[in-house]
């Protein structure tokens, strides 16, 4: 196969490069990421801020109609351009920004005209269908009408603005200039922030009417928050001047977009159906609350904060690769980067949803409890988040689904997911006004039914996801799903209870600004804890979060950097052959390579959930000519690119046909590169400590041997700071590389074959072999790249001369993993001591994988029995050269003596050697030695090696690993990059004075159990305590539950007497209760049950417009409370958070009320926020009936009038 070699381009001019500024070469393509992403925080900072001035300043029922007006042009922006444009159009923009000699002018310009074509239309059709479109959104509903359409008219032109800012970024990425489509939000946000504040300072009532609020004042409102997305637009075109990009109209649609057509339609299907969901579930938040629809898209955007912070962040890194993986049907790479994107999202997610679900009203109280905001209103939206907080996780996977399957171009799969979506949504919605009549919890259910939604979608892609790659063998994620949900559960629970006592409790329920500091003490304890502890379960994906956490922390405290490489790697990196590239170099190597960044457009929509997001996977301009494709690097070190860019993100599996690799030349600056080294033979990496291989991404660290073209290194991955253990195959290049396009088969002897087979073992799940992560493959051989375990060689531990049994469990272990490898349909290639090392917890395991083409079940079953030989006698009983055929000698392997020869010339048998060997040990090492005539199987070993190891089970454990005096002290763990001054010898790699096989259980993986066993029963403790307290105590603090107001006026602690005092009464309970409402049109009963017993939520009246007095449409509205028995009334209690409602409480002659003329007043009075106590001041009729009549309501936000009873209490004689 002919190979591209590289040819030597001279530096080009900036103007060369494409513009000015961004353009051109890495390093500005560092400095325009790290602005991209300070942008990126910035944008959600300021539109979280615009959001919570939204609340403040409008209150829930006009952010209710700014809501939905303000969607509507971003929803219709989406439907005609949006998606399209991030999905379809950006690689086509990018193609003939590329192939075009003007640089995609003339198709930019086409583009120009057909966008602003589409959506001049889409804003004449919207604005004529207006009235209709907020008809079916608010019509009839309690959301007004007349205010929604009014800012809809001032909104919608926005969606031309939204649609050009979308393709000026994208065309700006293509040259490099990320900034401006970056920052372009900010700007937009900014405005719409100058334009809340001008409307609060604006004379004009803050009413639902908009003739009533003055034209000015809405003027302002509407035209200033449409200035904001047009500056948004704007601000980008001084760049796309400089970028030589001109806006001019050309008429015509480009050929390259028309292969397209299927696509796009499918595209545009999705947000039609996921603008139909919002046009369904809209009227039924509507009809529930004036405030519903802002409640209930302030929840959801608190819920994508998180989100888009955190989850968008971690899954930016695997989303480039899985798409490219999934593109070119790599079926093997696609599952691991699936594992890793789900494993990532439950680690960085579940602690968060924990969080949102338990302290919801916290977070509503501390974010929103200002101005308009009434603290009902924060109460009832952190309510709403608590009730669909879980909806990140299965909207994460949705998302991650969908970039599979449009990776895979079928487009018409994802449509049917959301079609799935949409449909439970909406089922789901509308049953929920059926089920319950409290408006609060129909917003809140809404909110519960989008979540199960997503989980439909989610288990439908799962299962699609199934069909397409077959098996997905998801091991670990159910280890990480379980581990994490666990710990966050446990820790989030506790800390919650914790939090709930004494004046912790005061502090939330003081104001926004309490709230604020209680939310931020219980996050900060919540996260730490959940962190740590999984840091301390030794999760993988925890550590691989925390590392550069870690990173940032170290500046300022030293102890918590993680381990860095010593002074002599250091050096060792710096050397000429490991220098990096000066500025002028790269730009020499640009045509061989070509970079990739996922570029953030401008959202349209609030709900990121569509197919891409607003991501666009946007490579950066390159000079490869199309008649001379690029082909892939090696993975040495020499020079500055040492890896594809496919490698150096970690590739595994097979590659897609074609992708030959090639090796660079070192390189001199000012020194042309040779333009012919075919004659020359290719070199493999010059392997030593401190070098770095697979493109930056791994530093060796120590070399552990090797065997037949395997060499075994232990270094760090630079990316995850962590360690790994490194199996390079064929590490010289010798092999030839394979032709194009043929097929690997699992069978032969080549590099490629070996690095299949032994992709088949990430599979196997075992104590008994280290995990394999990832395949790097280079022009002929690559790297296995596989879980490093802290552990020590077989040669150390058998120099300990550890116990029969202590050996048998260890190899037990190494037993189990080779029969599940069989099982898998491959085999480890147990052949030689430098493979198997023997962990803390005492188990071998095969810790360099690499399945050779000789290997087989006989040959893992001879391998078995050599390990257990070794570690029984310290002696190796097969060849250096194969470990295929059993042998005796005076030489060593791997610092192991070979095995002593009997009078036949076999191996020495171990019960011969050492007497106090037991039978049946001894009987396992020979027998499995003998090959076809002895044991055959991986399962028998284990079967009997686990009978064996119980037969003493007070010598099960290994020696202790002593002393003597021609060793070097023992080091302590290993260090995650061990200076080279103080490489470990054989002795230092002990890594305790105990041997580490003595290690049965326990050890570091029990303290988090313990610690999680240690947190339940601290929780239960603390319930305990509080239940004996309140029982001793009797206060009346009723208010207990998440959505509970709290109140700070005192309650009388009364202390339990054997008998009431006379005229004092004893309590009496009651039964039933039942509403009494003397108007024709009825006030909810919902929750009115809970005044008997304080629980939440509390029931509340109807809300009311025109003051106090019921609306003027009734006399007042109250409920009939049915005692155990006859009493005559006493004194009593009412538990209300509604400060100025005038009650009375009068007795009854029977269970129902047809008119106040047949009860008696007893007592009346205006309550205030707490506990109500009333004394009746003359004898009361004996009676079993109360009745609690409310004449008069509360205002508690703007124009709503209402009243809540959390509880009533009764004593008589």
């Amino acid at each position: 196969m002919s190979r591209a070699e590289p040819r030597h381009i001279p530096p080009s001019s900036p103007s060369a490069a494409g513009g000015k500024g961004d353009g051109g070469g890495t390093a500005s393509l560092l400095r325009s990421t790290g602005s991209v992403a300070v942008a990126t925080l910035t944008s959600r900072v300021t539109g979280f801020l615009r959001t919570i001035l939204l609340a403040a300043i409008l209150g829930p029922a006009v952010a209710s109609a700014f809501s939905i007006a303000n969607q509507m042009p971003q929803q219709v922006s989406e439907l005609v351009l949006g998606q399209v444009l991030t999905a379809l159009v950006i690689p086509v923009l990018v193609r003939a920004e590329m192939e075009d000699r003007d640089r995609g002018q003339a198709f930019f310009e086409r583009l120009f005209t057909l966008s602003l074509t589409i959506l001049g239309i889409a804003l004449i059709v919207s604005l004529a269908l207006s009235p209709v479109l907020v008809g079916l959104l608010v019509g009839g509903s309690k959301v007004d009408e007349g205010l929604t359409q009014a800012l809809v008219i001032m909104f919608l032109p926005q969606l031309v603005f939204f649609g050009l800012s979308a393709l000026f970024t994208a065309m700006l990425n293509t040259r490099d200039q990320f900034k401006p489509g970056a920052w372009a939000p900010v700007a937009c946000n900014t405005v719409q922030i100058a334009t809340l504040v001008a409307f609060y300072l604006m004379p004009g009532e803050l009413t639902l009417n908009p003739t009533a609020m003055g034209q000015p004042k809405l003027l302002v409102l509407g035209i200033g928050s449409t200035l904001g997305v047009v500056l948004q637009a704007l601000i980008q075109i001084p760049a796309m001047r400089r970028s030589g990009i001109k806006l001019r109209l050309r008429w015509g649609i480009d050929d390259r977009l028309k292969h397209f057509g299927s696509m796009g339609i499918a595209i545009v299907a999705y947000v039609f159906i996921s603008l139909a969901g919002w046009y369904a579930v809209t009227p039924i938040l509507s009809h529930a609350s004036d405030g519903g629809p802002a409640i209930n898209q302030y929840a959801w955007m608190v819920l994508q904060l998180p989100y888009g912070v955190i989850g968008v962040a971690l899954l930016t890194a695997v989303m480039p690769r899985l798409s490219r993986n999934a593109a070119a049907g790599n079926r093997n790479a696609v599952l691991d980067d699936l594992s890793v994107a789900t494993r990532i999202t439950m680690v960085a997610l579940i602690p968060i949803v924990a969080f949102l679900t338990v302290f919801g009203p916290s977070i509503g109280r501390a974010l929103f409890n200002v101005g308009q905001f009434s603290q009902d209103d924060a109460n009832f939206l952190g309510t709403a988040i608590s009730f669909s907080a879980f909806v990140l996780i299965p909207y994460a996977m949705v998302l991650i689904h969908l970039r599979v399957f449009y990776a895979q171009e079928r487009a018409w799969v994802p449509t049917g997911i959301v079609i799935v979506i949409v449909a439970t949504q909406i089922g789901l919605s509308y049953l929920v006004p059926v089920l319950v009549d409290d408006e609060h919890r129909i917003v809140e259910l809404v909110g519960t039914a989008r979540g199960l939604a997503y989980t439909a979608g989610a288990i439908m892609g799962w299962y699609l996801l199934r069909r397409t790659l077959g098996p997905l063998h998801l091991t670990n994620v159910t280890r990480t799903l379980l581990q994490t949900t666990t710990v966050s559960v446990l820790v989030v629970v506790t800390i919650y209870a914790v939090m709930q006592l004494g004046v912790l409790k005061a502090i939330d329920r003081s104001g926004p600004a309490g709230a604020f500091v209680y939310l931020a003490i219980a996050g900060v304890l919540s996260m730490t804890l959940i962190y740590a502890l999984l840091a301390l379960w030794r999760v993988p994906d925890v550590l691989a979060i925390l590392a550069p956490l870690r990173r940032i922390a170290g500046r300022f405290v030293p102890a918590l950097r993680p381990s860095a490489p010593s002074e002599p790697e250091r050096e060792a990196a710096r050397a000429p052959d490991t220098r990096e590239m000066r500025l002028d170099e790269l730009e020499a190597y640009a045509s061989l390579r070509r970079e990739e960044i996922t570029a953030q457009l401008p959202r349209i929509a609030d709900d990121i959930g569509l197919p891409y997001a607003g991501q666009s996977h946007v490579p950066r301009r390159s000079r490869a000519s199309a008649e001379q494709p690029t082909t892939g690097l090696r993975y040495r070190r020499r020079g500055a690119f040492a890896v594809t860019e496919d490698d150096s993100a970690g590739t595994s599996g097979h590659e897609a046909p074609g992708t030959g690799q090639m090796r660079l030349p070192s390189v001199q600056p000012g020194v042309p590169a040779p333009l012919d080294e075919a004659d020359d033979a290719p070199r493999g990496p010059e392997l030593i400590p401190g070098a770095v291989v697979a493109g930056g991404r791994y530093r060796l660290i120590e070399h552990y041997g090797g065997i037949r073209g395997l060499q075994f290194w232990q270094a760090r991955d630079i990316n995850l700071d962590r360690d790994v253990a490194l199996t390079f195959v064929d590490s010289e290049q010798r092999a030839p590389a394979p032709e194009r396009g043929a097929q690997i088969s699992l069978r032969g002897e080549g590099p490629q074959s070996i690095l299949s087979r032994t992709l088949r073992l990430g599979r196997v799940h075992s104590n008994g072999l280290a995990r394999v992560l990832d395949v790097v493959r280079g022009s002929s051989g690559g790297i296995v790249v596989a879980e490093w375990i802290p552990s020590s060689s077989l040669a150390d531990v058998a120099g300990t001369h550890p116990s029969a049994i202590g050996a048998a469990k260890a190899v037990r272990a190494l037993a189990g993993a080779a029969e599940g490898a069989h099982r898998a349909g491959a085999a480890l290639s147990i052949d030689h001591p430098d493979r198997v090392r023997i962990s803390q917890d005492g188990h071998a395991f095969l810790a360099f994988p690499g399945t050779l083409a000789d290997a087989s079940k006989e040959s893992d079953v001879r391998g078995l029995g050599a390990v257990l030989y070794a570690l029984l006698l310290e002696r190796w009983p097969l060849d250096d050269a194969t470990g295929r055929t059993v042998t005796t000698g005076t030489g060593t392997v791997a610092g192991i003596r070979q095995a002593d020869a009997d009078a036949n010339g076999s191996p020495v048998e171990p019960r011969d050697a050492k007497g106090d060997i037991p039978f049946e040990i001894s009987a396992v090492a020979t027998r499995t030695l003998e090959g076809g005539q002895g044991i055959r199987t991986a399962a028998t070993v284990q079967q009997l090696l686990d009978q064996a190891s119980v037969v003493d089970v007070k010598t099960d454990l290994l020696a202790p690993v002593r002393e003597e005096a021609p060793r070097e002290a023992p080091r302590e763990a290993p260090r995650a990059v061990p200076s080279l001054d103080d490489r470990p010898t054989p002795a230092k790699r002990i890594q305790s004075k105990q041997s580490l096989l003595s290690r049965v259980g326990g050890g570091k993986k029990n303290v988090p159990l313990l610690v999680i066993a240690a947190c339940a029963v601290a929780l239960l403790v603390i319930i305990a305590l509080t239940l004996l307290i309140s029982n001793f105590i009797g206060g009346k603090d009723t208010q207990s539950g998440v959505g509970s107001l709290y109140t700070s006026s005192a309650t009388a602690v009364q202390s339990a007497a054997p008998a009431p005092a006379p005229g004092v009464g004893a309590p009496v309970k009651g039964t039933a209760v039942s509403l009494v409402d003397l108007a024709t049109s009825k006030d909810p009963a919902t929750n009115l049950s809970n005044v008997l017993t304080g629980k939440t939520p509390a029931w509340k009246t109807d809300t009311y417009k025109a003051g106090p007095a019921f609306g003027n449409l009734k006399k007042g509205v109250g409920f009939l409370v049915t005692l155990d028995k006859a009493v005559s009334l006493t004194r009593g209690t009412i538990t209300s958070p509604s400060q100025g409602s005038t009650v009375e409480v009068r007795t009854a002659t029977k269970d129902s009320v047809k008119n106040l003329e047949e009860t008696s007043l007893v007592w009346s009075g205006t309550l205030h926020k707490g506990a109500n106590d009333f004394h009746v001041s003359s004898v009361a009729p004996r009676s079993r009936y109360v009745l609690v009549w409310i004449t008069g309501l509360t205002k508690e936000s703007g124009t709503e009038w209402y009243t809540t009873i959390n509880q009533v209490e009764f004593q008589g004689s």
